[in-house]
């Protein structure tokens, strides 16, 4: 009898860690399905794209704001132009936009002279659309090819753990 409940506990314990990793792995795959991610190599560039559905949009009611890793903030689209009044000290005369798509829903961000610390995740407030697409940037060096993004790390666990099980 206690080979038998040995057993039936064994059971279940394996299907509560296969669910919780199958559960994980539909957590993260989502995430990271849904965030854009765009690779950048020191001292190049980046465009870290952001549109929105609706178009048609006047040039007094496109209000949007790039901000980097929550708090920073890397540039304004106040009333259809671009402005630079708030902008963090560290992306003066390395942040663009592109003007003429505006009225398209095209607000993607231009970042120059890329350096490490512009890695992270941007966040473009689009204020009528309600909208806040987001982007995750990785840097990498100019001669690291073949590095792995955190995400692949991650997916990499994550199936190994699984593989354990099987």
């Amino acid at each position: 009898m206690k080979c038998t409940y040995d057993c039936i506990s064994c059971v279940r314990v394996w299907n509560m860690r296969t669910s919780f990793c199958i559960c994980v792995f539909a957590v993260l795959i989502d995430k990271v399905c849904l965030q854009a991610t765009v690779e950048g190599n020191i001292g190049g560039f980046a465009v870290l794209p952001c549109s929105s559905i609706d178009n048609g949009f006047k040039h007094e009611d496109i209000t949007v704001y790039w901000k980097h890793n929550s708090s920073q903030n890397v540039y304004d689209i106040l009333e259809g132009k671009g402005s630079v009044e708030n902008q963090e000290p560290a992306y003066k005369n390395r942040a663009e936009t592109f003007p003429n798509e505006y009225m398209k829903g095209n607000f993607s961000l231009k970042l120059y002279k890329l350096q490490y610390t512009d890695a992270g995740k941007y966040v473009c407030y689009i204020t009528k659309a309600h909208q806040n697409p987001s982007t995750q940037l990785f840097v990498k060096g100019r001669g690291n090819h073949g590095a792995k993004t955190i995400a692949e790390g991650i997916l990499f666990l994550i199936l190994l753990n699984i593989l354990q099980f099987i």
